[in-house]
């Protein structure tokens, strides 16, 4: 299939979406950050070792090593945009955790020597004016969720910089399984510490813990390693970005979310910079 790449990357965007209006039901719920993380991935875990159980034995020492690292940045890209949201709504935070598109590029250049071209320095221009956009408070601060999403969107940048640079020669759901399981093991130490007392688990939460762990991390992780792996760094942050419009639409019709004029505009620009960070050619 032509593109195969684009639409495996497409497809998680889709899904991925639909992940933080379930995150948001979960914490509006009262289940703290940390459980929540501990049980999407408790989950995906689950469900990735049932599906390739066959494959667990043939995993190697690298992919394990590879997995490690990968697991470590995602724990932090989760713990960051999960707490964010507590303080923010599922727009906001989805738009500002899905900007790699703009920052892989510089990362890229600092760690494997890839020098970004004149149109990422614009678009990271247009990402700061859209971020204050979106973000800036009425007395010009921004607000404590909008600062950890856009943290979040750093570690994000660092998995999605590492995944499309150390992983030759790994076989994509090898790479899959092993950053989730690492994910679950840095989740189990620190809610160990944190504490286990949780709201009673009700159908609605089980369904939520569900769709966050099978779809939104197993399936989701799984379609962008094998995705990422057929197409550039570059490209595949702009496609993967594509998730916060799925997720400002869902937060619309499912948990009534309302922007103002000037948070669509920033919306608008931050989606403009990602798209033209894309463009292969220099303006």
């Amino acid at each position: 299939m032509k593109n195969k790449g684009d639409w495996l990357l497409l497809l998680a965007a889709f899904i991925g979406g639909g992940g933080f209006i379930s995150l948001k039901y979960l914490l509006d719920w009262g289940y703290d950050p940390f459980q929540v993380i501990f049980g999407r991935f408790l989950m995906a875990s689950l469900c990735m070792c049932v599906v390739y159980h066959r494959r667990l034995k043939k995993i190697t020492k690298r992919e394990w090593k590879v997995g490690g690292v990968l697991g470590a940045l995602l724990a932090a890209m989760f713990l960051l945009m999960t707490v964010g949201l507590q303080y923010t709504t599922p727009s906001v935070n989805a738009f500002l955790v899905n900007i790699p598109a703009v920052i892989v590029p510089f990362i890229c250049w600092g760690v494997f020597k890839q020098k970004p071209t004149k149109n990422h320095f614009l678009a990271a221009f247009m990402t700061l004016i859209g971020v204050c956009c979106l973000s800036l408070t009425s007395d010009f601060r921004i607000d404590l969720g909008a600062a950890l999403s856009l943290l979040a969107a750093v570690a994000f940048s660092l998995q999605m910089a590492f995944l499309g640079n150390i992983t030759d020669g790994c076989d994509s759901v090898h790479i899959a399984v092993t950053e989730n399981i690492a994910t679950l093991v840095v989740m189990t130490v620190i809610v160990t510490f944190t504490g286990w007392d949780m709201p009673a688990l009700t159908l609605p939460s089980l369904g939520n813990f569900f769709f966050l762990g099978a779809f939104c991390t197993a399936a989701y992780f799984a379609l962008q390693s094998i995705g990422q792996q057929i197409t550039s760094p570059n490209k595949a942050a702009i496609i993967i970005t594509s998730e916060s419009i799925f997720a400002a639409i869902f937060s619309a019709i499912l948990y009534g979310e309302r922007m103002s004029i000037r948070g669509y505009l920033g919306c608008v620009i931050i989606f403009a910079a990602m798209a033209l960070a894309e463009r292969k050619k220099d303006c």
